[in-house]
C-alpha cells in the first residue's frame, strides 16, 4: 500500500493542462482532421517547442526537419502526436529531479521513449490491434519515479537508495523498502488522480505482477513489464537486460524472435 506521504504528494499534483483534455476529446471525434489537432497543440507554446525538439532529435532520425505542428501530425499521425503531447504534458508539470535513480531528465525521457518504441514494435508481432495503445502505456509507466524521487529527496534517503540500485538490487524491492510502493503503483495512482481511462492505470499497475492480471490484460501487462526490464533505468538495452527480457517473454509465452530483433535494432540507436 502506498504510504501516506506519497498519497499526499499525488493528491497535491496540479491538473493536466487543458491541451490534454482537448486533444483527447478531439481524437474521439471520428471527423477530426489534422488541422484541428494541430490547432489544439499550438495553443500551448511549451508543448510545441518540446514536441518539435523531440521530433527533430536523433530519437526519430527523420530525414526532413519538422518545422510545424501540422507537418508533424501529417507525418506521424494523430494518434502518435496525441500520445506524445500527453507524455510531454505530464513531464512538464512535474519536477524531474531523478538523481535518486542516477538519471537526468533527458535520460529519463529517453528511457520512456525507447520503452514505448520497443513496446509498439513488439506488440505489432504479438497482437497488432493493441500496438497503438501499448505505446502510450509504455510512455507513461515510469512517471511514478518522479514522485518517488521527490519523496526520497525530501526524506534525505536518496543516497542510500541510489547506492542499493548501483549495487544491483532489484529496483521494485528497493522502492518498496523505502516507500512501501513501486513505480507501477505510483504511476497508476497518478493517472487515477488525473482521471485517465481506468484501464490505462490498471494495466500499468498490473505490470508489477503480470501473471496475476485478468484475461486480456495479462498480455498487455507482460509486455509492459518486459520492456521495462529491457530498457531499464540501470543499463538500458544492455546484453544482460535483453537476455532477462527474453527469459520473461518465454515465461509469458510471448514470441521471442520479434522482441529480440526489436531490442537489437533499438540498442544500436541507443548507442548511436
Amino acid at each position: 500500500m502506498i504510504n501516506s506521504q506519497l498519497v499526499q504528494c499525488i493528491s497535491s499534483l496540479p491538473p493536466l493542462p487543458q491541451t490534454v483534455t482537448e486533444i483527447e476529446k478531439a481524437y474521439q471525434n471520428p471527423n477530426v482532421n489534422v488541422k484541428a489537432i494541430a490547432a489544439i497543440v499550438e495553443r500551448d507554446p511549451m508543448i510545441v517547442a518540446d514536441l518539435l525538439k523531440l521530433l527533430n532529435s536523433a530519437f526519430y532520425g527523420l530525414r526532413k526537419e519538422i518545422t510545424s505542428v501540422e507537418q508533424a501530425v501529417s507525418l506521424l499521425g494523430m494518434k502518435s502526436i496525441k500520445d506524445l503531447v500527453i507524455s510531454l504534458s505530464v513531464r512538464n508539470i512535474l519536477r524531474t529531479n531523478l538523481s535518486p535513480y542516477g538519471l537526468s531528465s533527458e535520460q529519463f525521457a529517453k528511457i520512456s521513449h525507447f520503452q514505448s518504441l520497443l513496446a509498439q514494435r513488439w506488440m505489432k508481432a504479438v497482437n497488432p490491434s493493441k500496438a497503438e495503445r501499448i505505446r502510450l502505456l509504455a510512455l507513461l509507466q515510469e512517471i511514478g519515479k518522479i514522485v518517488i524521487s521527490e519523496e526520497l529527496l525530501r526524506e534525505g534517503e536518496d543516497a542510500p537508495f541510489r547506492a542499493e540500485l548501483e549495487a544491483g538490487w532489484d529496483i521494485r524491492e528497493v522502492e518498496r523498502n523505502y516507500t512501501d510502493a513501486t513505480t507501477a503503483e505510483v504511476s497508476a495512482a497518478m493517472l487515477r488522480h488525473w482521471e485517465f481511462d481506468p484501464l490505462v492505470a490498471d494495466l500499468i499497475q498490473w505490470a508489477d505482477i503480470p501473471n496475476q492480471a485478468d484475461g486480456d490484460a495479462k498480455e498487455d501487462a507482460w509486455v509492459l513489464r518486459i520492456v521495462s526490464e529491457a530498457v531499464s533505468v540501470r543499463e538500458p538495452l544492455s546484453e544482460k537486460n535483453r537476455k532477462r527480457a527474453l527469459k520473461l517473454a518465454m515465461k509469458a509465452g510471448l514470441p521471442e524472435a520479434p522482441l529480440s530483433e526489436a531490442m537489437e535494432e533499438l540498442a544500436q540507436h541507443w548507442n548511436a
